[in-house]
């Protein structure tokens, strides 16, 4: 009897331990947000730049550019490489469902 009192006790006692172990707050520091919270500009299309097909903007001895994921190639005052603006958007070919996504024409190939 005494021998069953003692395994019932050792059990109560690892179940408590297993449930506050399961239970405890974890600590640890909160993911930070890079942006600080601030919401980036959202990109605009520049009104004034004329559609084009990569294989137009190659022909006229450009290259395609695509954006890096933030916009910036949409926006009025976006500079290629050489610090000239782009010679249009790249818009989808006749029959094409769909152009390369957010990309312009840079002047000069690459």
């Amino acid at each position: 009897m005494a021998m069953a009192m003692i395994h019932h006790a050792i059990r109560t006692t690892v179940m408590g331990l297993l449930l506050i172990a399961g239970c405890a707050k974890k600590t640890g520091a909160e993911p930070v947000d890079p942006t600080g919270g601030a919401t980036p500009p959202a990109p605009t299309t520049d009104p004034e730049r004329t559609s084009m097909t990569a294989g137009e903007c190659e022909a006229k001895g450009g290259r395609v550019v695509g954006d890096i994921g933030d916009g910036a190639i949409h926006r009025p005052d976006y500079k290629c490489d050489g610090g000239q603006p782009p010679l249009g958007s790249i818009g989808p070919t006749e029959g094409e469902p769909v152009a390369i996504e957010g990309a312009v024409c840079c002047p000069g190939a690459a």
